[in-house]
């Protein structure tokens, strides 16, 4: 299934790209707010948001996003509002927080897995020019991939991916209550006129890798191009209905030229000739979108004190920064000695840095503080499960056991003690029950996006000879526009599926 567009109420909105426009504006910092002692907390259907600023702008900025989430259900008929965990986005004070947190100084905001949610981190303040990629842009940018991995997942294009991202990302929410969308991404026009599309040819054939800042926008700004293109040319849409499905069918050989009415030189000579004239945009109406309650409170004095180095912790930290990070996590912890959050975070910290005899007794402290406490129970089972690994007693198996259930039962939509589950049986050995691969199946529904779940998912299916399903859910990963290893990896298993699910269709006839 590939994310298409409905209808939209509400009349055009006309845009002209400026021909004179040459020089790109230089990227401009966010302007910082400005700290409060406390953190605060809104939750709504989809999104749970931290802040440390006021309540108010907090509230804002949580009804935007909600209504983004409703603009792009309504825009690719996606009626399941609850489907999934919520995801959490942290508003900070400046951008050079964002920016350390990341380990980039050339973003604004970022986004990513935990192995409980997806998140997001950007700067609170709206960006000082349309030529400026702020924020909030690269959030919208972000959640549309979020979205799209959630109810879209398929084999599509580098240039489509990023495409219809950049559709989404440049939104407006004007103060009568309605949605502006399909507009231009004016960080993306300048480089797009002075030095015109993409070449399609290219465009077609590669993903991210190796483009830099000029090309990087040319790249992007003409997979918006063709995006919007096939948005607003209704009796072109079918073209790339017909390319997509059978680019995620797998189809051999495709053809792009047959195609595309011209093939593909006559779709750039058309795609060139559509920049030249007004660009329309839409507007959905107020009444189109419902956003819902949302409620705002403060956060426990303890967990505000650790937001930051929890995301630190979070974001696929270095091995040499984990003795930092555990220290500065400890050092608050000794602070709110009453705090089972600080010591199960702590707990969880001292896990990864190695510290597996201190993280126990950290998680054990935690449960004694609050037995309720679900993700003190996980630290606790993952110091369990390595104590029985080595010395294989049978109590230090039920003991990791025990904890992981009671996890489970403290939180149900919790996705880690689902997956400890899986990975109890799987260390333990012996037939893993259907119980355990319903647990890893339900922590993948929770977080699809989450590249560690969906490849053990796959694997677990794999081992049950389930080698075609095993093939398509890998495709988000091995089609990825940006290179990494594990795309490297997912491509090899998806070649390796593939290969045992024909073998399994068509057995051998050999006596």
């Amino acid at each position: 299934m590939q994310p298409g567009f409905n209808a939209v109420a509400g009349g055009g909105v006309t845009i002209r790209v400026l021909k004179g426009l040459l020089l790109l504006a230089g990227a401009l910092a966010l302007m910082p707010g400005t700290a409060q002692a406390a953190w605060l907390q809104a939750n709504s259907r989809h999104f749970t948001i931290m802040s440390d600023g006021s309540e108010a702008r907090l509230h804002e900025f949580a009804e935007k996003l909600e209504k983004f989430d409703g603009l792009l259900r309504r825009v690719t008929g996606v009626d399941d509002p609850e489907a999934g965990s919520p995801v959490h986005v942290y508003l900070l004070s400046n951008d050079a927080k964002v920016k350390a947190l990341a380990r980039n100084p050339n973003i604004g905001g970022f986004y990513t897995t935990s192995d409980r949610f997806a998140y997001a981190v950007l700067a609170r303040g709206a960006k000082t020019s349309d030529y400026d990629v702020g924020a909030e842009d690269i959030l919208f940018h972000e959640y549309t991939h979020h979205f799209m991995l959630h109810h879209f997942p398929a084999a599509y294009p580098a240039w489509y991916v990023e495409g219809f991202a950049e559709f989404f990302s440049a939104v407006k929410f004007p103060k009568d209550g309605s949605i502006q969308f399909g507009r231009i991404p004016m960080a993306r026009a300048p480089t797009l006129v002075q030095d015109s599309p993409y070449p399609l040819k290219d465009l077609f054939a590669r993903d991210t890798d190796g483009l830099g800042l000029r090309d990087g926008d040319r790249y992007y700004g003409t997979a918006w191009l063709l995006t919007h293109y096939f948005q607003y040319k209704a009796d072109r849409r079918a073209e790339i209905s017909h390319y997509l499905k059978d680019l995620a069918a797998g189809v051999p050989d495709m053809k792009l030229d047959g195609y595309f009415a011209g093939g593909v030189e006559g779709l750039e000579k058309d795609l060139k000739a559509y920049m030249r004239r007004p660009l329309s945009a839409s507007r959905l109406d107020p009444s189109a979108v419902t956003v819902g309650a949302i409620a705002i409170g403060p956060v426990d004095p303890a967990q505000g004190a650790l937001i930051e180095d929890e995301l630190r912790l979070m974001n696929h930290p270095r091995t040499e920064d984990l003795p930092d990070i555990v220290r500065a996590i400890r050092a608050t912890a000794a602070k709110f000695p009453s705090s089972a959050y600080a010591l199960a975070l702590l707990a969880e910290a001292e896990w990864e840095a190695e510290e597996k005899a201190a993280a126990l007794a950290d998680a054990d402290r935690a449960i004694a503080l609050d037995p309720g406490l679900s993700r003190a129970y996980s630290a606790q089972a993952r110091a369990l499960l390595e104590r029985a690994q080595d010395d294989d007693k049978e109590e230090d198996w039920k003991a990791a056991l025990k904890a992981i259930v009671k996890a489970n039962r403290a939180d149900t939509e919790d996705p880690v003690p689902l997956a400890l589950f899986y990975r109890y049986h799987a260390m333990k050995g012996g037939l893993m029950p259907d119980i355990g691969y319903d647990g890893l199946a339900k922590a993948f529904l929770l977080l699809p996006q989450s590249p560690e779940y969906r490849m053990n998912y796959v694997q677990a299916l794999a081992f049950r000879g389930e080698y075609a399903k095993a093939s398509q859910l890998l495709d988000p990963l091995a089609y990825s526009p940006h290179p990494s290893g594990t795309r490297d990896a997912a491509l090899a298993l998806k070649k390796r599926f593939d290969a045992e699910a024909a073998r399994k269709k068509s057995p051998s006839t050999a006596p």
